[in-house]
């Protein structure tokens, strides 16, 4: 059983994965310098899922997403969302590890097959995944020292910075404001595991509270790196960098350390892990949960996960599938999974106990 700190570091680790270094850029495409008054805006929009998503939990305390999807619809429709789901998460599985594996052979290993980066990657979350959910939020709890190692580094970029990059303010119009908000949003998914490890709790209140605190942590720190990212490098670096971060973590020199950069990657490999074990971790346990008779043990089916994710590495090598096409995807995907259907499940759910 999780209580709320644990909780707490489950919604910031899962969300500050690989969207986190390349973030600046693709919001600065969007929405200019104003990029971080959309990521402030995303961050509302993130609370008012929450609030949603609280709500269905009051309805079902003791029940996971994947059980009142059944009793709000039918057994048929809940178990046909339940298994879209699944195959949502394995997407999301598959895009952050192709991610990871080009981040570190860009930055790293650039002669290594990216293929090898892939599969320690993969494996390392596996032997971490296959753990209870108690122990992955310690570990979780114990690694959190990344993150000040993280603002620290930003604070330090503080020494060589124009703050009249971003200004005026609101320079940007409204629809690119409007925009930006939405892909800020986008990029701080992993909230919507508050779904599905509901049935982990302990019998404790404030998680409301502890849901608030989580996206207010994660909204700043997004915020803040998206305008040191734009204070501390220029138009046209902020516009053509895909890693700006990163890039501005290699500016960095010390007597003691002449790579910081390969110092934080090798820490934010932590973090990218993080987000891949909470989502191996809720299909392979809602999966053994219904499949228990058949499937014994729930590290059978994460390794069958992680051996369809690996699979696709040949298909984007070899061209079959475009890397470009699996990333565009998720515009559709995304705002179906974590919007509509929720929203759904809670309109459907009222109109019934009204008719009632």
């Amino acid at each position: 059983m999780i209580n709320n700190k644990h909780l707490f570091y489950l919604m910031i680790f899962t969300q500050f994965g690989s969207g986190m270094i390349g973030m600046p850029n693709n919001i600065y495409n969007i929405a200019g310098h104003d990029g971080w008054i959309s990521c402030l805006i995303g961050g509302v929009f993130v609370q008012i899922l929450l609030f949603l998503y609280y709500r269905l939990y009051k309805k079902f305390p003791s029940k996971s997403f994947t059980d009142y999807t059944k009793i709000i619809t039918n057994p048929f429709i809940g178990t046909c969302i339940n298994i879209c789901y699944y195959l949502y998460f394995v997407y999301v599985v598959i895009v952050v590890s192709l991610r990871f594996s080009d981040i570190i052979t860009i930055w790293i290993f650039p002669k290594s097959p990216s293929w090898l980066i892939l599969i320690l990657f993969l494996l390392t979350a596996y032997q971490i995944a296959n753990k209870d959910l108690q122990t992955i939020a310690r570990t979780y709890i114990l690694c959190s020292f990344i993150l000040i190692f993280y603002i620290l580094l930003l604070i330090y970029a503080y020494k060589d910075i124009h703050f009249g990059s971003v200004l005026p303010i609101g320079q940007s119009s409204i629809s690119k404001i409007g925009s930006g908000s939405y892909w800020s949003f986008i990029e701080m998914l992993g909230f919507e595991i508050f779904l599905f490890i509901t049935p982990s709790f302990q019998n404790s209140n404030k998680k409301i509270m502890t849901l608030t605190f989580a996206n207010i942590f994660n909204t700043l720190l997004c915020t803040f790196t998206i305008f040191t990212s734009y204070i501390r490098l220029s138009n046209k670096e902020n516009s053509y960098i895909i890693d700006p971060i990163l890039y501005i973590f290699k500016t960095y020199h010390s007597k003691m350390v002449e790579s910081l950069d390969t110092i934080y990657l090798s820490l934010c490999t932590i973090q990218i892990c993080a987000t891949i074990v909470t989502y191996l971790y809720i299909i392979s346990e809602s999966v053994h949960k219904r499949l228990f008779v058949i499937v014994k043990s729930r590290n059978s089916i994460l390794f069958t996960i992680i051996l369809i994710v690996f699979a696709f590495y040949p298909l984007i090598s070899l061209r079959v599938i475009k890397r470009e096409d699996i990333v565009h995807f998720g515009n559709y995907l995304d705002p179906v999974f974590i919007i509509m259907i929720p929203f759904l499940l809670l309109l459907i759910h009222k109109v019934r106990a009204l008719i009632k």
